[in-house]
């Protein structure tokens, strides 16, 4: 039987298990499910009551990060995170990072009613992001920056969701910070990452902005 993904076609989180299924060619289903009307079936298997779930081997896997490194402990034999425990722990750290400041930033954004709370929101998730490319020694993000790796997966979502704001807004959101518009490329162009939204990605997140009645929805109308 195959692992079940079960999803939500705009979730950042739920991308991040995409990209590693993808990435370990783990063949599999994906089951989608409507966040505003949760079956019952999927809350007795979500601890959390959020996606992604993973279904696999008669066991349900919850939390984005915790998948993730399942798959890369299991799946194939190149490993995406680092070997040094200090690396490893960093790696780790990203996930948090992305998840609370950078997810959470970018739902601000998307959902501001007016322009004047858009670019307040939007000046907030720039200077989040340019403490990542502080960070960043390499490459990429993950371990010493030589190898793409699991904190490149953890951050990759938000690449995706700025590809297309940039192209709303009719800006480069990346042009002032050092370095993060090449990375943003790099990691845009990988096949696992390219492939791990669905097709009708864009047209259900600018739905989502238009029931928001976000100011950003307008651009997109």
């Amino acid at each position: 039987m195959l692992p079940v993904l079960v999803s939500s076609k705009t979730c950042p989180f739920v991308q991040r298990a995409v990209i590693l299924l993808l990435e370990k060619r783990v063949e599999h289903e994906v089951t989608y499910i409507d966040l505003a009307n949760k079956p019952r079936w999927f809350l007795e298997k979500s601890p959390r009551g959020k996606v992604p779930l993973l279904i696999i081997e008669g066991a349900t896997l919850f939390e984005s990060q915790a998948i993730c490194e399942y798959l890369d402990e299991t799946r194939g034999e190149a490993r995406l995170m680092p070997s040094d425990p200090i690396a490893r722990a960093r790696d780790r750290a990203w996930f948090p990072f992305a998840g609370e400041d950078l997810f959470g930033g970018l739902f601000r954004v998307m959902t501001s009613p007016t322009e004047e709370q858009f670019l307040e929101q939007q000046r907030d998730l720039l200077a989040r992001l340019g403490r990542l490319a502080q960070e960043k020694t390499g490459a990429w993000l993950s371990g010493d920056g030589s190898a793409f790796g699991l904190a490149d997966v953890a951050v990759a979502p938000v690449f995706t969701r700025l590809e297309l704001l940039g192209r709303l807004t009719n800006t480069d959101w990346l042009a002032r910070l050092d370095g993060l518009g090449d990375y943003a490329r790099r990691l845009l162009g990988r096949p696992a990452i390219a492939g791990s939204v669905p097709q009708d990605f864009e047209t259900v997140l600018l739905e989502f902005m238009r029931q928001k009645k976000s100011w950003l929805s307008a651009l997109g109308s």
